[in-house]
């Protein structure tokens, strides 16, 4: 984008629904892969299994009979211990095919799975197989089928993660119009339903950002050119007598010099937010150079700043113009009983905060982003009759163009604190 925008507003998050959603559904894989292999390998298949094994074992029982060459080579062959005990003698095979001592294999084969088989009432065979080869216990490969399923869900995630971007991006375009920064635009990375809303969204904000400039620029003609005009009635004022309706047409007339002359100071800043010139500015120094202008304004103005510097990138005079301007208006608005009002400078995390703390009638939580709108003035029985309403929308400009944000918080009992964040860098 090319402002980078911030959401203001608390709430639930597609993205975080869909993250919880993944999360759930990876759980509830993990769940049925366990009851999966508990049922596969547990007691529910095990008669399944022991079956064709005992079926197996009969029927080499039966090959083996008293030869014990054929017991050899079926415990050599299949890896299996084989005890045979006969009336004609005994005579046991080790997995490995060698004869071993059939007490032995029978008394301490205990890491072994044994299987007797009893043929015609006096034949005895004993198979003995490796628990290993015949092990019930698959943990290994439930660990990996729960890591594939696992890093399978994962990548679904962040693929389906990445198509919902433009979503964000979009909710931080509509988050910064609806703070009044037409400017922003979002990245059109695809072409289906969301890209073409984004890129709907982003002419919709070059037009309407268009149609800004054309008021702001016929705004400004205007006043220009009604200085002429004014000069001429002025001069034209003093040909006639003195009394009060001469005295009422002066005062219409300054008031509308008044008006021409903020309207063309409003342009001037504007087009230089524009193209702000980037230097080092001290603010504490200049935030001393404003406020020692309102020494003599009551309620008067507090400084508190800390004592190392605070020194940011940007224009030094627009920044001059918004501390000015927040101050005046912090003054103008202040009440005969209201306390000093307070400035206060710090570090963030981010930059830089300022803090306006005034003790006056106060400014609606829900009118606190109307008050940014030019020609934009509270009800006058609150006490705000002075000026034309451009001030603040002038501070607004200028922080937007340092890439900064600037809120309004009512105070308690009474009052406006303003704060207003510059990351050091614009």
């Amino acid at each position: 984008m090319n402002k980078k925008a911030k959401s203001t507003q608390g709430g639930s998050s597609l993205i975080s629904h869909f993250a919880a959603s993944t999360a759930l559904l990876a759980t509830a894989v993990v769940l049925l892969a366990v009851i999966f292999f508990q049922v596969m390998h547990g007691n529910f298949f095990k008669g399944a299994f022991e079956t064709p094994l005992e079926e197996w074992s009969s029927f080499v029982a039966g090959r083996i009979g008293q030869d014990p060459n054929v017991a050899q080579a079926v415990a050599r062959n299949h890896q299996i211990g084989v005890v045979v005990l006969t009336p004609g003698g005994d005579f046991a095979y080790g997995p490995d095919g060698e004869p071993v001592d059939p007490d032995h294999l029978l008394e301490e084969s205990t890491d072994l799975r044994r299987i007797n088989v009893l043929v015609h009432g006096s034949h005895h065979y004993s198979f003995f197989l490796d628990k290993e080869q015949f092990a019930d216990d698959n943990n290994s490969l439930l660990v990996g089928l729960i890591a594939l399923m696992l890093i399978t869900i994962g990548a679904v995630y962040f693929v389906q993660l990445s198509r919902l971007r433009p979503l964000k991006w979009l909710h931080g375009g509509v988050d910064a119009v609806s703070q009044g920064d037409f400017s922003s635009r979002v990245p059109v990375v695809r072409n289906d339903e969301i890209g073409r809303v984004a890129r709907s969204f982003n002419q919709m904000t070059g037009r309407v950002q268009q149609m800004m400039d054309d008021r702001e620029r016929l705004l400004a003609d205007v006043s220009h050119e009604l200085r002429s005009p004014l000069a001429r009635i002025k001069v034209a004022l003093e040909l006639l007598p003195e009394g009060d309706k001469r005295d009422s047409i002066a005062q219409d007339i300054r008031q509308m010099e008044a008006l021409t002359t903020a309207l063309l100071e409003r342009e001037q800043i504007r087009n230089q937010a524009s193209h702000a010139e980037t230097k080092t500015v001290n603010l504490v120094a200049l935030a001393g150079e404003v406020i020692d202008s309102f020494s003599d304004t009551p309620p008067g103005v507090e400084l508190n700043v800390p004592p190392e510097p605070l020194n940011i990138s940007g224009d030094p005079d627009l920044i001059k113009v918004l501390i000015q301007n927040l101050v005046d208006n912090a003054v103008k608005f202040s009440l005969p009983d209201s306390a000093p009002v307070k400035v206060s400078l710090r570090h963030t995390d981010n930059g830089i905060q300022i803090t306006i703390d005034d003790d006056g009638p106060g400014i609606p939580q829900d009118k606190a982003q109307k008050v940014f709108e030019p020609f934009v003035k509270l009800n006058p029985a609150r006490g705000h009759r002075a000026g034309y309403g451009l001030g603040l929308n002038l501070c607004q400009r200028i922080i937007q163009s340092h890439n900064g944000t600037i809120e309004i918080h009512p105070r308690s009992p009474r009052g406006t604190r303003i704060q207003v964040n510059l990351p050091l860098t614009p």
